[in-house]
């Protein structure tokens, strides 16, 4: 059953450290304190706010939580252990910023973000995004803003190579183009869809420094579940 999954060794581990395995656990401090504390710092973080994210992590992985089990029992083998839990950091990173800009402002005149009294609906929305995913909300928009922008043939032809899986003969002879043109067209969409997304996420925190690459690995693994978000 284990020997099925994408990642049968992460998930192995996974469920050693929830058992309380000794080895394991320590094995998973060492990428907390390491590969995703450094990518922490990388993407936006001080090396401060990155060594306490990290062991927060590390808590929050193992330990029961208030009608829940702990997060590291959320993860399924289907992703590497290391980017589900870069995902996850990111994630705590993005609702440590937000908390402490939130803070700055109060300090300063008193008053919410949002310029209201406190308790307003948009208020109560913010509360509720700093609670749960914001990471989410982040790449569910930049990614509804990059397609939303996107050149109408150039969207269809991306649906149709990615989502329906059609070669570059197929597509040429379904444009009336050579496949060189599809190549190049291809490549332009996905720069383009590339551009916008990147351009959205630092609109909505600029502070966080986000490769495209990065953005495309958090897709892959990135849930409701894997925040604790039911």
């Amino acid at each position: 059953m284990i020997d099925a999954l994408p990642y049968p060794d992460d998930f192995l581990l996974a469920q050693k450290c929830l058992e309380g395995d000794a080895l394991a656990i320590n094995q998973l401090q060492e990428i907390c304190r390491g590969y995703v504390t450094d990518y922490l710092i990388a993407t936006g973080a001080t090396a401060e706010q990155a060594s306490e994210l990290a062991n927060e992590m590390i808590a929050d992985c193992l330990a029961e939580r208030t009608d829940n089990k702990p997060r590291l029992a959320t993860y399924g083998g289907n992703s590497p252990l290391r980017t589900w839990l870069k995902a996850v950091a990111l994630n705590k990173l993005i609702q440590l910023k937000r908390r402490e800009k939130r803070k700055r402002q109060l300090d300063l005149d008193g008053r919410p973000l949002d310029g209201s009294e406190g308790g307003g609906e948009e208020s109560s929305h913010e509360m509720r995004d700093l609670a749960e995913a914001p990471l989410l909300d982040i790449m569910r928009g930049a990614v509804e803003a990059a397609f939303r922008g996107c050149d109408a043939e150039a969207f269809v032809l991306v649906q149709l190579a990615y989502t329906n899986g059609l070669r570059g003969r197929e597509l040429a002879q379904m444009f009336s183009c050579s496949e060189a043109t599809i190549s190049r067209d291809l490549e332009e969409a996905r720069r383009s869809i590339a551009d916008a997304t990147m351009n959205y996420v630092r609109q909505k925190d600029p502070w966080l420094i986000l490769k495209w690459e990065d953005f495309l690995d958090l897709c892959r693994v990135a849930s409701p579940a894997c925040f604790g978000v039911e």
